[in-house]
């Protein structure tokens, strides 16, 4: 009895952790993606004198800024539990946002590298 006492208090005080854990995990992760974003469409402004846009709202567009950004290598997806879209501001401008699926996290980063985050 004692035994399954000591279980439980473990687990109760285990699995909050191990979840803060595994969330604060995908936001760096998230957060990382976005930095590449904003690299990648610097390197895109040199090559086409505009930043690259996938609409002007946000849906889960992770598949064409793969394609559009990195060549096709996957480097942002929905996985983590964020769409990732990259909305034309105005002229030469862009945010890049990665927002929360199922909540209300949004992440974002701009042509002069403000985030925030």
């Amino acid at each position: 009895m004692i035994v399954v006492a000591i279980l439980g208090i473990l687990s109760a005080v285990g699995i909050p952790i191990y979840r803060g854990y595994i969330d604060s995990t995908k936001v760096t992760e998230v957060q990382n993606n976005l930095r590449a974003v904003y690299l990648q469409q610097q390197d895109y402004f040199v090559n086409n004198n505009a930043y690259y846009s996938t609409g002007i709202t946000c849906t889960d567009s992770a598949a064409a800024v793969n394609t559009n950004l990195f060549s096709g290598t996957q480097v942002v997806d929905n996985t983590t539990g964020y769409r990732y879209c990259i909305l034309q501001t105005a002229g030469t401008n862009f945010q890049a946002r990665a927002e929360e699926i199922s909540g209300t996290r949004v992440f974002t980063i701009n042509e002069l590298n403000v985030t925030n985050f």
